[in-house]
């Protein structure tokens, strides 16, 4: 997934209303494992949905509802915050401003501008960041652990990459609206009816006119719940397997039959859909020299050496004999510090700048990356149709995704069961 429901839903979820009660009192209502969540905690949680509503002009479901679904989410992002710890995750300050700076570009901001903006609408600045740095590291411990529990293989792939051609799904994207009614490996018969009729009767309910984010926020236990059952735009490619057969299948603001998975019974709507877009790559043929400090060769020395290479390239020597004999990339070496045809994306930022703004055949001054010194030299640029090799990088990132995204339910909800969880308060539930 991205980064969880994205940045922006991020402003919400840091929010904190300035006039809020000032007797907040401190008391538990719950334990996580290792962790605690404090009433007041889930006071600015709760003030944060509440706001989130009301800028979407929505409904307030009964606050019961609201509680309980505030909670829960908080619970479980309490317990992958704990596992990102153990796992030793850190988000520096660096990562993190990199992160605020790209949201701001995002609203068209600079950082001065959104944190004036935030100030202004009683957001507290510190928590919007600390929020942010917990976002980052529920998504990179969520990704680590949800990846290594897929598989794919290569007739997977090729069987993707020949459905791309055939069909042309990648041009087609959708935004679905998704309500998820539970259920779990240890429900027994009547709990699963239970369950069932529960989506049957949602089913008819938003088939005669209800409001499907309504209901999502107040039935609901996805994880896009509260934001409304939104699951976003995607292509068709890159929907759930369950899903992906009925999106295509539904006409706008169609409403699905219940669909059963291992984590309970879905229902979708088709919000919209919007077609094809054509992909051309622009790639690169460069070529470098990389001078890498080591025990022998310090810094200094290093910057020294590879300014004695750009002059005598300058004044006539051959590029590619000096990489032969001086590169530390010893694969692109052999090449004479070719890298082949490749996309700007593929390398690291000094890089990618320099292959991206260079004119052909124009040697670059130094440029430091995290792997040591560089010389670039661009001998060509092309724009490509998608290749075969392109084509199954995609099929398999969109394998990635997909089942990622079906993965990660069943994921969350083992963790959930299995994780010491006591809830030290009372929700009333209808």
């Amino acid at each position: 997934m991205k980064l969880l429901s994205g940045l922006a839903v991020v402003v919400f979820f840091s929010s904190f209303v300035s006039n809020a009660s000032s007797k907040q009192l401190d008391q538990t209502i719950a334990i996580v494992e290792q962790d605690v969540i404090l009433e007041s905690e889930l006071q600015r949680r709760m003030e944060q949905i509440v706001m989130q509503l009301k800028e979407r002009k929505q409904a307030m479901p009964p606050i019961e509802i609201l509680q309980e679904q505030v909670l829960e989410r908080m619970i479980v992002d309490s317990l992958q915050l704990q596992m990102a710890k153990r796992a030793g995750v850190r988000i520096g300050e660096q990562e993190l401003n990199a992160a605020i700076e790209n949201f701001a570009k995002q609203s068209k901001q600079t950082i001065e501008q959104l944190r004036a903006e935030m100030e202004k609408q009683g957001i507290n600045w510190q928590l919007f960041r600390e929020d942010i740095r917990d976002e980052i590291m529920i998504a990179r411990v969520r990704q680590g652990q949800v990846s290594r529990r897929i598989n794919i293989s290569q007739r997977e792939i090729d069987n993707l990459v020949n459905l791309i051609d055939a069909e042309g799904e990648q041009n087609v994207q959708y935004r679905l609206g998704h309500i998820l009614i539970p259920i779990t490996d240890s429900s027994d018969q009547t709990n699963i009816e239970k369950a069932r009729d529960t989506a049957q009767d949602l089913v008819k309910q938003l088939r005669s006119g209800a409001n499907f984010s309504e209901l999502a926020i107040k039935y609901s236990k996805g994880q896009e719940a509260l934001q409304g059952g939104d699951f976003g735009w995607r292509p068709a490619a890159q929907l759930p397997t369950l899903f992906s057969g009925p999106a295509k299948s539904l006409d706008i603001g169609d409403i699905s039959a219940p669909l059963r998975s291992g984590s309970g019974f879905h229902i979708l709507k088709l919000v919209d859909k919007k077609g094809e877009v054509k992909h051309i790559v622009q790639q690169v043929d460069a070529r470098h020299i990389l001078l890498m400090p080591n025990a022998i060769r310090d810094e200094d020395a290093t910057k020294q050496l590879i300014d004695q290479l750009y002059k005598r390239i300058k004044e006539g020597e051959d590029f590619a004999d000096l990489a032969k004999e001086l590169s530390d990339d010893k694969g692109s070496a052999r090449e004479g510090g070719k890298l082949g045809w490749s996309t700007p994306d593929k390398f690291v930022g000094p890089f990618k700048e320099a292959v991206e703004t260079l004119p052909r055949r124009t040697l670059s001054k130094p440029i430091r990356t995290q792997f040591g010194w560089h010389l670039i030299e661009v001998l060509d640029r092309r724009d490509a149709d998608q290749t075969d090799e392109f084509k199954r990088e995609r099929a398999a990132r969109i394998l990635q995704s997909r089942k990622f995204d079906e993965e990660v339910e069943t994921w969350l909800r083992e963790m959930r069961d299995s994780s010491y969880v006591e809830v030290l308060i009372e929700t009333e539930k209808k």
